[in-house]
C-alpha cells in the first residue's frame, strides 16, 4: 500500500504500482504455494466426493502440487495387482491471480484501502481455485488415465462435455474474472469515487444542439 498526496486518481499512477507491487507478490505467492493450497484442495476434495462418492480417499501435499488418492484401481507398471491411481494437480496454474489482486489493491491510496476487504478478497479466490481443482481432477480422470479408469465413473457423454466445459472455464476464465470481481467488491470506494469525478466533468461538458 502506499500513500499519495493528490486525492485524485491518476490511471499512470496507479497502474505504475500495481507493476512495483507484483514481483513482490508474486515472490510471496509461490513460496507460501503450499499455504495457499490448502483451503481450495480441501474444497475440492469435498465437492468431488460430493459428485462422484468416495472417489477420493486421501489427499496428500507434494511440494507445490497436490496429490488425490482415488478409489479407482489400475494396472501399475512393474506391479502384479492393480493399485490407487493418484492424480496429481497443480494448483498455481489456478492461484495465480492471488498476486495479481494483492498487487491491484495494495495500489490504492491509503485513505481507500482496507486489510479486511483485502484479506475478504483474497479468500473469495479460493472456491474459484476449487473450481479449477474439481473440473480438472475429473478430465484427468476420464480422458488422461485411459479406459479402465474412466470406465469405473460409468459416466454419460453430456457429462464427459460438462466435465470439458467446466475444466475450460476454471482454467481459462474464472482466474481472471474472479480477480476482477472481486477487486471491484474490495475497492467500492474507489470506484465511487471515480463516478464522482467523472460525473461533474460530464455536466460541464457543452451541449450541442442539431
Amino acid at each position: 500500500m502506499l500513500s499519495q498526496a493528490n486525492p485524485a486518481f491518476s490511471p499512470g499512477r496507479y497502474f505504475l504500482r500495481v507493476l512495483l507491487w507484483l514481483p513482490v507478490f508474486f515472490a510471496l505467492w509461490y513460496f507460501l504455494a503450499g499455504f495457499f493450497n490448502i483451503i481450495p484442495g480441501l474444497l475440492s476434495q469435498w465437492v468431488i466426493n460430493l459428485l462422484h462418492d468416495g472417489a477420493v480417499v486421501q489427499l496428500d501435499s507434494s511440494g507445490r502440487q497436490i496429490d488425490y488418492v482415488t478409489s479407482f484401481m489400475a494396472q501399475m507398471p512393474g506391479q502384479e495387482r492393480a493399485g490407487n491411481v493418484v492424480v496429481t494437480l497443480n494448483p498455481l496454474i489456478y492461484s495465480w491471480n492471488i498476486p495479481v489482486l494483492l498487487a491491484l489493491c495494495f495500489a490504492v491510496s491509503d485513505n481507500l484501502f482496507s486489510n479486511a476487504r483485502v484479506v475478504l478478497a483474497i479468500a473469495g479466490l479460493f472456491p474459484l481455485h476449487a473450481w479449477g481443482l474439481t473440473a480438472e481432477f475429473f478430465v484427468t480422470v476420464l480422458f488422461r488415465q485411459g479406459p479402465e479408469v474412466a470406465g469405473q465413473m460409468n459416466v454419460s457423454q453430456w457429462q464427459l462435455e460438462l466435465a470439458g466445459l467446466c475444466y475450460q472455464f476454471g482454467y481459462l476464465m474464472l482466474p481472471v474474472i474472479g480477480a476482477v470481481c472481486l477487486w471491484f467488491l474490495a475497492n467500492r470506494a474507489l470506484v465511487e469515487q471515480l463516478i464522482r469525478e467523472k460525473a461533474p466533468a460530464q455536466s460541464r461538458a457543452p451541449k450541442t444542439h442539431p
